[in-house]
């Protein structure tokens, strides 16, 4: 099923180019930069010691659309992100004064999605909405979720139910064509297996994000 949507998207904007005027076809980059941290001290301004949560990522996405009117664009996407996540308790202080803390867990993530997007417009008010028609993650900090036979290194692969994409913002045009895009994107996505395999116990494992999104958008 996940095949014949591809193709079918693929198809479609090939078909759209044949009869494709000034303007009809849009393609859009954005980056994401995001890091989040927590700490203990004894003062604010004192001595800083490991983190109780640290995480930092980095975000690229690239879409192309045809606007089938003034208000609609369709297209596809592709969305690859890359960061690392540790989390901790916190146990003290050290006779620095500097935070120590216990079971630290975490590791470096990738993640990647390809699918269908749609793009409604209005004046310079956007809001997208994608699915994930092909969605995998690899994370070194999730070895607590191992598939049913026990393996935890491989890739989750999304629920083809709950992978989706949506962004609202604004484009502002720079110069002619090209647009200055600014977008606030909410993600929602259920793992349930890795490599093909239940996670054990049937369980799912869901995440969801909220991160600002800047890039560049030029109409062909």
């Amino acid at each position: 099923m996940k095949t014949l949507l591809i193709f079918f998207s693929i198809v479609t904007l090939m078909h759209a180019q044949e009869r494709v005027g000034k303007g009809d076809f849009e393609i859009e980059g954005g980056l994401i930069l995001s890091m989040f941290q927590q700490q203990v001290k004894q003062e604010v301004g004192g001595e800083t010691g490991d983190p109780l949560v640290n995480e930092n990522q980095v975000g690229l996405m690239l879409s192309g659309l045809y606007s089938i009117n003034d208000f609609l664009s369709v297209g596809i996407f592709t969305r690859f992100d890359s960061g690392k996540r540790e989390a901790a308790r916190f146990s003290g202080f050290d006779n620095d004064g500097k935070t120590i803390v216990t079971n630290q867990l975490g590791g470096s993530y990738n993640e990647f999605w390809f699918g269908p997007i749609v793009k409604g417009k209005w004046k310079q008010l956007s809001l997208d909405v994608g699915y994930a028609l092909v969605g995998s993650r690899s994370d070194d900090g999730r070895t607590d979720l191992p598939d049913e036979e026990g393996n935890d290194d491989n890739s989750f692969s999304v629920n083809p139910s709950v992978a989706w994409l949506f962004a609202l913002g604004g484009n502002f045009e720079l110069v002619d064509n090209l647009s200055l895009s600014i977008k606030l994107e909410y993600r929602i996505r259920y793992y349930n297996e890795r490599d093909g395999k239940s996670l054990v116990g049937g369980v799912e494992h869901g995440t969801q994000s909220l991160s600002p999104l800047v890039g560049i958008s030029y109409s062909l």
